[in-house]
């Protein structure tokens, strides 16, 4: 994409007003506007289009306009959210949406995906229950989540989560630990619970981390450079921070990510805590991203032929037919004793969407070339 350029720019412009906006004049806008769509940063993008562009193309109004009126609805769901879960008398925290968009220049202009949350274990089942008497629709397919579980009400999808951590990096003490210290938060005139600063920048860096492994796009990214830019300081860093994640072994991918923010979204050149992070490693971080979109939908980046080669690479063959067919087989979810033919299951189920995939010998082979790619940049980013 020859526009990434001017993609990267606005973002910078779009978060860092006192940034000039450097475009070229010949830049292809409808390729810019598609870019934006796909990496899920269209509202952030159309608010620093320049005035003559928006003038002769409505799309770029329409786009605010329409995720602005977006951000309404998501505010309105999360505030009934709210009201039933206090007057049930259950803590919660809200994870990523509005605990990321707060750091944003307009969070209005953040485009919100489901209403992630999350309750003291041992409130999990009640709040189930509240919240099936309150209407809210329990999802057919939240038997197969292992950490949460779905929720549907008014078109929104709610995330009740009894634990974030996955598998590979366990935060959930710390989690637990600013649950039980909570903090009241506002946008304009919405009010919602969060995590204190310390655990909800590990949150965003986990969320980061996570989808690396399949595919990750800009808007994870701008939530992790907001939270740098308003909290993680230097001293922050250097009084705890810095050693939490070093001892998880995140430690290489913040300071990676941190200094690829500074080259190329204009992040301050204030934060120190990044300045050695190696630059050909934030620009392979770049290249990967702006190839994927917003988790994978790129190009035929992420999809299933990409994302199991990629694991298979990072686990072994055996392991990870095995860990997906416990977590995609609804039958060994209900009869345990399956455990060991889950991995037979996992074949017969890739073979199956093999069949009906529909893409081409090329296309297969660019999914196996990204996947050892991808591989590559985990291992040198130390990510698990």
């Amino acid at each position: 994409m020859k526009e990434y350029k001017e993609i990267l720019q606005l973002i910078k412009t779009s978060q860092f007003p006192e940034t000039d906006l450097a475009i070229r004049q010949d830049c292809d806008w409808d390729a810019i506007y598609d870019e934006a769509l796909q990496q899920a940063i269209i509202g952030i993008v159309a608010s620093v289009v320049p005035k003559e562009v928006v003038a002769s193309d409505k799309r770029w109004q329409q786009a605010i306009l329409r995720q602005k009126a977006n951000y309404i609805r998501y505010c309105h769901a999360e505030d009934e959210l709210k009201r039933v879960l206090d007057e049930a008398d259950i803590p919660f925290v809200i994870l990523k949406g509005n605990a990321a968009a707060i750091y944003y220049k307009h969070p209005e202009l953040r485009k919100m995906g489901d209403i992630d949350f999350l309750v003291p274990q041992e409130a999990f089942k009640r709040a189930r229950q509240v919240l099936i008497q309150s209407g809210f629709e329990l999802s057919k397919e939240s038997e197969q989540y292992t950490r949460h579980i779905e929720f549907k009400k008014s078109g929104i999808s709610f995330e009740l989560h009894h634990h974030f951590s996955h598998e590979e990096v366990d935060i959930e003490n710390y989690l637990i630990d600013g649950l039980n210290r909570r903090e009241g938060a506002k946008i304009e005139k919405h009010e919602f619970p969060m995590l204190p600063q310390m655990e909800n920048g590990l949150v965003l860096l986990d969320h980061m981390r996570n989808h690396l492994k399949s595919a990750i796009g800009l808007r994870q990214i701008i939530d992790w450079m907001m939270f740098v830019n308003s909290e993680l300081t230097d001293e922050m860093w250097n009084s705890g921070f810095g050693q939490i994640v070093k001892d998880k072994g995140l430690e290489k991918f913040a300071i990676i990510a941190t200094r690829m923010c500074q080259i190329y979204l204009g992040l301050p050149e204030s934060i120190t805590w990044c300045r050695d992070a190696e630059e050909e490693l934030c620009k392979r971080l770049m290249a990967n991203i702006i190839k994927t979109g917003n988790f994978g939908n790129k190009n035929g980046s992420g999809t299933s032929i990409e994302c199991v080669s990629s694991n298979i690479r990072k686990k072994g063959l055996f392991r990870y037919l095995q860990f997906a067919g416990e977590y995609n087989w609804k039958a060994y979810h209900k009869h345990h004793w399956l455990k060991p033919f889950a991995w037979i299951y996992q074949i017969f189920r890739y073979a199956q969407k093999g069949f009906h995939s529909g893409r081409s010998r090329k296309q297969i082979s660019g999914d196996f070339q990204r996947s050892k790619e991808r591989v590559k940049l985990l291992v040198d980013l130390e990510i698990k």
